[in-house]
């Protein structure tokens, strides 16, 4: 007997995977794709390189992840376990002696599973991969909006070690006209370069502008001195660095989980305690999943995937709600979001208990007002 429940616990879990995984996979894509059209729009307005979409979308996809860890287990476990009811497979579970506990010890064995992921994800892997995605999106903008060249103006660079000029630039700010570069190197001397025209290139990976002139002259000398080496050229090239960019996380959603474990800030505190509702209501989801997937003989397997989606955007909302409150200290850290898990989960074990014949009072009313 113990045999035939582990091997009903393993087909039980096994139907409730491949839900999963399908509809992880369904709503990954439409936010995926959600976020690749936004990132696109920026590409197209040129300030994100192209070279960066793929892995702005694929870091942004581990955090939709985390979002959609607690949803996808619920209607996976609402549709894997109302096929089996449709199709009479729970009637024939029953009916060979399998208690009821059997089947939720299978989900909530698998639920603990989905939750430690989930929480993985939530306090490292989520915040990381933003912080990430958003360094790359700010990073190549700064490359992007960085130009030492301005007609008719000087302009210096380098940390002020060296000094630009050119009198024209076209449209597409690739063409030089009269350029003049002066730059002091490490020994002291001065490099001076008068060019006819140029044109500059930009390095994507590394941001470097490469400019390049053409039919002038370079002026190798100390300061001071008449000795200069003079070389005329047809085709020069010279590099010209950005400034060091600097990031800083503007947004909680993106700080280490550590950060706001030592902060004190409200705002910090509610995104602590969003991060934490993610794994917890994993676990309350998957439990309140299995009364609410019950079917009568004649409801279709889909008949109470409305009544989840609808319990799941409560739950949710009530959660955002309440984490803007603490975030505006209308309500304390203490108890903060913990009265919603513990009312959601309240309400999980009266439809548990009614499951297992705990409470028939309803059911015992009904009876005694049909004999009279």
């Amino acid at each position: 007997m113990e045999g035939q429940r582990v091997i009903l616990s393993r087909y039980v879990m096994k139907q409730i995977v491949v839900a999963w995984a399908s509809i992880a996979a369904v709503l990954l894509i439409v936010m995926v794709a959600s976020r690749f059209a936004s990132v696109l729009n920026f590409a197209a307005k040129g300030d994100v390189p192209k070279d960066l979409l793929l892995n702005v979308v694929l870091l942004s996809s581990l955090r939709y992840l985390v979002i959609l860890m607690p949803v996808s287990l619920l209607l996976a476990i609402m549709l894997a376990l109302g096929r089996m009811y449709s199709e009479n497979e729970m009637a024939a579970m029953f009916g060979c002696g399998v208690a009821l506990g059997t089947l939720y010890r299978a989900v909530l064995l698998l639920a603990v599973a989905v939750g430690a992921l989930t929480a993985w994800l939530a306090f490292g892997v989520g915040p990381w991969a933003g912080q990430r995605a958003d360094y790359l999106v700010k990073d190549s903008r700064h490359l992007l909006q960085f130009s030492p060249f301005e007609p008719g103006k000087f302009q210096t660079f380098a940390g002020g070690q060296a000094v630009f000029y050119t009198s024209a630039l076209d449209d597409d700010g690739r063409r030089l006209g009269h350029v003049f570069v002066q730059s002091q190197r490490a020994d002291g001397q001065l490099n001076t370069v008068v060019a006819d025209h140029g044109e500059q290139q930009i390095d994507a990976q590394t941001g470097e502008r490469l400019v390049v002139l053409y039919d002038g002259v370079r002026y190798l000398g100390a300061n001071g001195q008449a000795d200069y080496d003079v070389t005329h050229f047809r085709q020069l090239s010279l590099r010209i660095a950005p400034p060091p960019f600097r990031y800083v996380v503007s947004q909680r959603q993106l700080q280490p989980t550590r950060a706001l474990l030592h902060s004190r800030d409200p705002a910090d505190q509610a995104e602590l305690q969003a991060r934490i509702a993610l794994p917890i209501s994993v676990l309350i989801l998957a439990l309140l999943a299995v009364p609410l997937s019950h079917l009568r003989p004649r409801q279709g397997r889909y008949s109470k995937i409305v009544a989840g989606v609808v319990v799941y955007l409560v739950y949710a909302n009530l959660v955002g709600v309440a984490q803007a409150w603490i975030a505006h200290g209308k309500l304390p850290a203490v108890p903060g979001l913990w009265w919603i898990h513990a009312a959601v989960l309240g309400v999980a074990m009266i439809l548990v208990a009614r499951q297992a014949g705990y409470l028939p009072l309803r059911r015992s009313r009904v009876v005694v007002e049909l004999d009279r």
